[in-house]
């Protein structure tokens, strides 16, 4: 047991160092569009690379993941993700960053489907609160990348992100010396037992791929709804309530730590209650948190901000549980599409929103939102009990 968790801890702190390099990104981009004197359109075209390398290819890494032994992905990939930004801060030209950010997300993409699957399998009857120990970490690193992104431009600008390669690739170093011990692990881990939270969906007699299909589209409208808050919260408190930029950067800060708490609690809830359950409380409660946001001020905002993100992102660990339990002989694809994909097509949600905003306003925009959690509720409730479905 304390072997099982030592690796997961493991593998979370892995996430961690992986997502920094995606949190340090909206930070560095615009140091680099001034130092290569970019138009915008060639600053989003570094951040679409980014997205697309990063997320939305991950179900091919998930599906190579699920057909060879793949386990050199969570050294490699860890690595590569910190290579990436390395080279990024000391590239010559536009190319070589455009080579750099994509090199960086192919790694941040290698690395999760392989991770997931490996917590998946580690995590015996406990798959929720398993899979949050390693969730958590990411949202931890991508939290912290602003952060570590400051640090470094203020210690040397963008050429100082080779440091970043010195605790990634000693972590590295660690994971690789680590694998042979981890795949005896994961192969002397026994199966769940019959009276499990979570069982295979093998009994739901083709309902799976539909299911599964549901999952995706709830995962992407969560997607649109926390990029939306990530990005107009801080938007909405600087330029509509006068408020210090400073303190638009706490108030983000809060909302991110607050879901990694989420995190963590929304896990342990599922293994009690189930995902599905779990799914639909969070989106159940966010309806009225996103209706009051623009209509609450300082300081009522900052605890209604941390409940924002505590309840959004409760559901994180649980969907990719749920997934994984809908495609038994796929986990890597399904922890790619849920980690990956879903969460990749934020930034199309962000570019809808941003529209819609330049037409009625942001206080607007942030009510309209509240569409999404609703939406996600109504496709919930068609989502099948697993465990309901398998002990009928």
């Amino acid at each position: 047991m304390k072997q099982k968790r030592r690796f997961l801890y493991l593998l979370s702190l892995g996430h961690l160092l992986t997502d920094l390099n995606q949190g340090l990104l909206p930070i560095f981009l615009a140091v680099y569009k001034e130092q290569f004197m970019l138009s915008y359109t060639a600053a989003s075209l570094v951040a679409f690379i980014s997205n697309f390398s990063s997320s939305v290819i991950q179900p091919l890494f998930g599906f190579w993941s699920d057909r060879r032994e793949s386990r050199w992905m969570l050294p490699t990939g860890c690595f590569l993700a910190a290579l990436g930004m390395a080279i990024a801060g000391w590239a010559p030209n536009y190319l070589t960053l455009l080579f750099a950010v994509f090199l960086s997300g192919l790694g941040i993409a290698s690395y999760h489907p392989e991770a997931s699957k490996t917590a998946h399998h580690l995590s015996g009857e406990h798959q929720a609160s398993s899979m949050a120990i390693f969730s958590v970490g990411g949202n931890l690193g991508f939290g912290l990348g602003p952060l570590v992104a400051a640090f470094l431009l203020s210690h040397g600008g963008t050429k100082s992100s080779p440091l970043l390669l010195f605790p990634t690739g000693l972590l590295a170093a660690y994971l690789w010396y680590s694998l042979p011990s981890l795949g005896k692990t994961v192969t002397n881990v026994s199966p769940p037992s019959p009276g499990s939270v979570y069982r295979k969906a093998d009994g739901l007699h083709g309902r799976g791929t539909k299911a599964l299909m549901l999952l995706l589209i709830i995962v992407i409208l969560r997607s649109w709804l926390h990029a939306g808050m990530t990005f107009y919260i801080p938007f909405y408190f600087t330029n509509y309530l006068g408020g210090d930029p400073v303190f638009s950067s706490n108030l983000l800060g809060i909302f991110l730590v607050a879901g990694a708490l989420g995190t963590l609690v929304g896990g342990h809830l599922a293994d009690r209650w189930g995902p599905r359950r779990l799914i639909l409380l969070s989106m159940a409660f966010m309806i009225p948190l996103v209706f009051l946001l623009p209509h609450v001020r300082p300081p009522w905002l900052y605890p209604l901000v941390a409940v924002s993100g505590f309840v959004l992102i409760s559901s994180f660990s649980p969907s990719i549980v749920l997934a994984q339990n809908l495609m038994p002989g796929h986990v890597g694809i399904a922890s790619g599409l849920m980690i990956g994909f879903a969460v990749g097509t934020g930034g199309l949600g962000l570019t809808i929103l941003g529209a819609i905003a330049d037409t009625v306003g942001v206080p607007q925009t942030l009510s309209l939102m509240s569409v999404l959690p609703v939406a996600a509720l109504i496709l919930g409730l068609f989502l099948p009990d697993v465990r309901r479905a398998l002990s009928a």
